[in-house]
């Protein structure tokens, strides 16, 4: 049988390779933090329960003290990864179980008896792993079922470390070895600290695999969705939900001339235009809809609408917003326009590549007759908005129209000056 010093300095060991473990991570992805502060975590603990398995062979504050300190310190990084995984800062309250071992050891009593001091440490333990429990539930680290299954964890392992408390406060153990109950507690916090390990390394496994799946859906630049991307969401866009519009609507945007702003103003203007230009179609596109990147400069969107008209508003929306606004790029302000293509077609019979043909027919029509317009594919014709001549969408165009400049300009004063 392992003897108690044998037993801490293994642990130590364990908890040297995961720390190792997971900077070699993040070193691999300096994005992702967490992994940063969860190897300091485990490099503290390791730290700390070896300094403690030298007792004898440093002195005492080294092997006490500080090395209780420094396991419980432990705590402050694992719940700070969590907060990151979660997407929020860094708290001071997370340094709480190491400032509950500092407070007591300051009390001589307690600093002189090793029963009152195997108390605090558990009492100390005891609160880190309940706010591991607390930032568990209380955060959207992963799926709901891992997140009962780490506060179940967590909560057992803190109501385990009060019990060990309690004990020795009573027992008034002479060593560590003969606390009561000490191979149950040190079997339960095993258990649970492999089990934890295990349930984090599924939890970055699907965080990673969602991330990449990301990736390989949008477009770098910009954030859209690719051609990829956008054929999966409309394999969900097409089925409606009950009472919702019965029409799909497909627009398809061509920043118009954008070849000439590359070659005059350099690829990193163009990348500039191409970003201003999502931003814009962000902040007017309902959010139901799906938005992305055909490829160079054409852009599409997928949204359900009432009716044709409803589509168009929307284009036209579009279209002036991005007509007024400025866009940075460098010490450059450029100006761009867009022409648009528009295809509806009725949720049930809806289908991506006759959309986008009849919505291609549409905007090399818009293009024809001198672009910085949209027109919309309506059976066999296609018709231009704002509408020149006989093409009128409906006897009420002049109060659409009207209307769309109105919110454009309400538009641009939202979006405001469009930076990259």
């Amino acid at each position: 049988m392992l003897d108690i010093k044998t037993a801490l300095l293994l642990w130590a060991m364990e908890a040297a390779t995961l720390a190792v473990l997971l900077a070699a991570v993040w070193i691999h992805d300096r994005s992702q933090r967490h992994f940063a502060l969860w190897a300091v975590g485990f490099l503290c603990q390791g730290t700390g329960i070896a300094l403690v398995g030298f007792r004898g062979a440093v002195p005492d504050l080294v092997s006490i003290e500080i090395a209780n300190a420094v396991a419980l310190l432990a705590f402050f990084f694992w719940i700070g990864g969590l907060l990151d995984l979660a997407r929020q800062p860094l708290a001071g309250w997370a340094a709480i179980p190491m400032l509950l071992w500092v407070a007591g050891v300051l009390v001589p009593a307690v600093r002189e008896d090793i029963a009152y001091r195997i108390a605090l440490y558990n009492v100390g333990a005891a609160c880190g792993h309940m706010l591991l429990a607390v930032v568990a539930a209380q955060f959207d680290i992963a799926r709901k079922r891992y997140r009962r299954l780490l506060v179940g964890i967590w909560s057992v392992q803190a109501a385990t470390d009060l019990f060990a408390a309690l004990s020795s406060a009573v027992a008034l153990p002479s060593t560590i070895q003969g606390a009561p109950f000490a191979t149950l507690v040190a079997i339960i916090n095993l258990f649970g600290f492999l089990s934890a390990i295990l349930i984090g390394a599924k939890i970055v496994m699907d965080r990673s695999e969602a991330r990449l799946q990301h990736l390989i859906r949008t477009d770098p630049l910009t954030g859209a969705l690719n051609r990829r991307g956008l054929t999966e969401a409309f394999k969900q866009a097409a089925t409606p939900p009950p009472g919702s519009a019965t029409d799909i609507a497909l627009l398809l945007f061509d920043l118009d001339h954008f070849k000439r702003i590359n070659d005059t103003h350099g690829h990193q203007a163009g990348d500039a235009v191409l970003v201003a230009f999502c931003e814009i179609c962000r902040k007017l596109t309902p959010k139901a809809s799906i938005f992305g990147r055909t490829g160079g400069e054409e852009f599409m969107i997928v949204a359900r609408m009432a009716d044709m008209r409803e589509a168009a508003f929307l284009a036209e929306t579009i279209r002036m917003a991005l007509a007024a606004a400025k866009i940075a790029a460098g010490e450059l302000s450029i100006s761009v326009t867009v022409s648009i293509g528009i295809a509806t077609a009725a949720a049930a019979e809806a289908d991506l590549d006759k959309l986008m043909s009849g919505a291609d027919r549409a905007l090399y029509k818009a293009k024809a007759r001198g672009r910085n317009r949209s027109a919309v594919l309506i059976g066999e014709k296609v018709l231009t908005v704002p509408a020149q001549g006989p093409e009128a969408l409906d006897e009420q165009a002049d109060r659409q129209v009207a209307a769309l400049r109105k919110l454009a300009t309400k538009a641009t004063l939202q979006t405001g000056r469009s930076k990259p």
